[in-house]
């Protein structure tokens, strides 16, 4: 209901110049204090109504009245100020939010839907199913209670339309029938999304990847190819295997089954590919990117000496498109999960954005250059449509987002700065807190950003409002530093030739695989939440399953008791190898209709 929104964003700085209550706050009784308290009211109270409102799930800001308002002296002489948490998050909003959205994402709220639907939009809305739901409210926030067109007195029509202007409506009844449930989910093999604990790391795969060998400096997968460059500028194109799990119902596994994921032939055989690097750069993964068109896969390379980047063809290894719009050498590059937008970092400390060309342009821009190439092999625009500043050292690691409307870009000068990827509006700058030069940066999809310095071995986690939240050491100098695929997950690697695997909400170690004995150079995660990395002498670290019992899981029932968090869901664990002994434990989630 609108007056429970009211009260809720009332902490929000942006909405306190809006009118709220006809331009006053309300009597700080009744303003939101407390999660305990409201959700107490709202039980008891017939005229206490509140909505969980989006914010709930995503901006943690929302509770905290950062900006030191005066909301107001209760009656007993309390001041109104942050809002209480329950004592389970620790006085923490963003445990508190993160929880929620946990919840709220869980198998058990997605299995329970329609009790929801029932109640908001379906039959339970009114009548004797809502009666006995508890379901009532007052009679004019009801769809068709009263004719406003046919009512006589101003007075009384003014006062109807303010009640509902203020307090809101219940949605419109959309169904008169109980909706059905939702079917069972197709069972899905994401370790790093569901018992991260559980994977055990303890050896080494060899798998040469260049002859003679060299350190893989960038590995990625795009489609059902996994794209290598070596020392060297050497690229190759293997082919990743995968064998889907049976879609839906009951399932067994047995040791007789195919591998899950396996690495095949070569799709491109090694070639070289780019210009001369240019003097002293630190080529690695920061400097390469993949891209997928309609027609074709490329790869985006950067580190060259005259000052471009280039577009490889991932089909046959040719040059494809060069631009060159940087005053100097062009030191990292980085792609939206989309692949609409690219966006380039430089050693002149300016970010140059890009459009991608979704199909093969024949427009009539063109750089009047000598080795100017065919228009119709242009990739991407051959001018930016933003140039951004803000540093004043090297651009080292970018990170670009549609989801979150943003560009963000970290330099040797130990700051990270924010644009907003439409306007290219500067946001903030986030400093290291000894002023070291960053050298590797990751965002989440829930604004989660963290950046590390090789100067000090450190990892500092930021909310995407720029709350430092808190900081780790490495112990030890790190070559990747990526994302799980649903962004829960920070995966690091390095010297040491480990793998760790970090909380992004709580940036706890979750798991440490010791045991690979070797530098990991680069690393990736795959859709499936596999690692694929790459090792300073060439190897390439890859999995596959190897189902060491068999495990019958028809009787498997999700019955979770007190659900709070994803983690409540049941597992079945299938033993699985990486490799020819890289051993670890793969958790399967296993659902049943519960009727």
């Amino acid at each position: 209901m609108k007056n429970g929104i009211d009260s809720i964003l009332s902490f929000l700085g942006h909405h306190t110049s809006r009118a709220l209550f006809g331009g006053k706050f309300d009597h700080a009784d009744r303003l939101f204090q407390s999660i305990e308290g409201t959700y107490r009211n709202c039980l008891s109270n017939t005229s206490d109504v509140k909505e969980l409102i989006p914010e709930f799930f995503y901006m943690p800001e929302f509770l905290v009245n950062s900006n030191s308002y005066h909301l107001g002296v209760k009656q007993d002489g309390e001041p109104l100020g942050d809002v209480c948490l329950p004592p389970w998050a620790k006085g923490s909003p963003e445990l508190f939010v993160n929880k929620n959205r946990e919840a709220l994402e869980s198998e058990y709220v997605s299995s329970n839907l329609h009790h929801w639907i029932d109640l908001v939009f379906g039959y339970k809305q009114r009548g004797k199913p809502a009666v006995e739901a508890a379901n009532i409210f007052y009679y004019l926030t009801y769809e068709g209670a009263v004719d406003l067109d046919t009512m006589e007195d101003e007075l009384q029509r003014s006062a109807i339309e303010d009640q509902i202007a203020n307090f809101g409506q219940t949605p419109i009844q959309i169904f008169r029938k109980k909706h059905p449930r939702r079917g069972p989910p197709i069972p899905i093999a994401h370790p790093l999304y569901f018992a991260p604990g559980s994977i055990n790391l303890s050896s080494i795969v060899s798998s040469i990847t260049s002859h003679p060998p060299s350190a893989v400096l960038y590995v990625g997968t795009l489609d059902s190819n996994i794209v290598l460059v070596n020392q060297g500028l050497t690229l190759s194109v293997k082919m990743w295997l995968t064998t889907q799990l049976q879609s839906g119902g009951n399932f067994t596994f047995s040791s007789f089954q195919e591998p899950l994921f396996g690495i095949g032939y070569d799709v491109l055989s090694a070639r070289k590919i780019g210009s001369p690097l240019a003097e002293n750069v630190e080529l690695g993964a920061q400097c390469f990117a993949t891209l997928q068109t309609p027609t074709e896969n490329f790869l985006i390379s950067c580190g060259n000496w005259e000052n471009s980047f280039q577009v490889i063809s991932l089909n046959d290894g040719r040059m494809v498109q060069s631009i060159r719009q940087h005053k100097d050498v062009v030191s990292c590059v980085a792609v939206t999960a989309d692949g609409s937008i690219l966006a380039t970092g430089s050693y002149d400390t300016t970010v140059m954005v890009w459009e991608v060309l979704r199909a093969r342009t024949t427009d009539k821009r063109a750089r009047n250059r000598p080795t100017e190439l065919s228009r119709k092999d242009y990739v991407i625009a051959d001018t930016p449509f933003h140039i951004l500043c803000g540093h004043d050292d090297i651009i080292t690691c970018l990170c670009v987002s549609v989801e979150l409307d943003l560009v963000i870009s970290g330099s040797k000068d130990g700051t990270c700065v924010f644009h907003t990827l439409r306007e290219g509006r500067y946001v903030r700058s986030l400093h290291h807190p000894s002023g070291n030069a960053l050298s590797k940066l990751v965002v989440s999809r829930h604004g989660r950003i963290v950046f590390y310095a090789d100067d000090d071995l450190s990892l500092h986690l930021y909310s995407i409002n720029g709350k430092h939240l808190a900081t780790a050491e490495s112990n030890g100098r790190l070559n990747c530093v990526e994302l799980s695929k649903c962004g829960e997950f920070l995966v690091c690697a390095g010297d040491q030739g480990q793998i760790v695997v970090w909380s992004m909400n709580t940036f706890a170690t979750v798991r440490r695989y010791n045991g690979v004995g070797k530098i990991i150079t680069c690393l990736t995660v795959t859709e499936e939440e596999c690692f694929l990395a790459g090792t300073k002498d060439g190897n390439l670290l890859d999995t596959e399953n190897l189902f060491t019992s068999v495990m019958d899981v028809q009787t498997s029932r999700l019955v979770p008791s007190e659900p709070k968090t994803v983690k409540d869901l049941c597992y079945a664990v299938g033993g699985y190898q990486i490799g020819s002994g890289l051993k670890f434990q793969l958790p399967v989630a296993i659902y049943r209709d519960l009727e």
